[in-house]
């Protein structure tokens, strides 16, 4: 676990301000992911609002294509929402410029991919410092 993490959920459980308390780890507004443009977008998320707090186990769940690789992709940081709000432990992630949204992703949220996505034309050790550079 992450400092940042931690710290947020030592405010959660009474460590830090009633404010800070109250806030949820993830909050979505107004959600909206569209890929392509005209005849050929592809809507994946539409106005989702979406509220965990920390120390939740949550698990997202429906058909192939209904968007569940996309939110945790907004909420982890590797892509972008089209329009709505997303904040996660703190940060609003559409105010962040790439640096600042590497940072986060360095120090704030981990990811296990269902694929292991290798660059096959690399070593298993220029895998993992690609990976150590994004």
């Amino acid at each position: 676990m992450t400092a940042a993490w931690r710290a947020l959920l030592n405010r959660r459980n009474g460590g830090g301000s009633n404010a800070a308390a109250e806030e949820p780890l993830v909050r979505l507004r107004g959600l909206n992911k569209t890929y392509g443009e005209g005849e050929v977008a592809v809507h994946a998320l539409a106005g989702i609002d979406l509220e965990l707090p920390g120390g939740e186990f949550v698990v997202f769940v429906g058909p192939s294509g209904s968007g569940k690789t996309t939110l945790l992709n907004i909420i982890g940081g590797l892509d972008r929402p089209t329009s709505g709000e997303a904040r996660v432990a703190g940060h609003d992630l559409g105010l962040l410029d790439e640096r600042a949204l590497t940072r986060y992703r360095r120090e704030t949220v981990g990811f296990v991919f269902q694929f292991f996505n290798l660059v096959p034309t690399l070593t298993a050790r220029e895998n993992v410092e690609l990976v150590a550079e994004l």
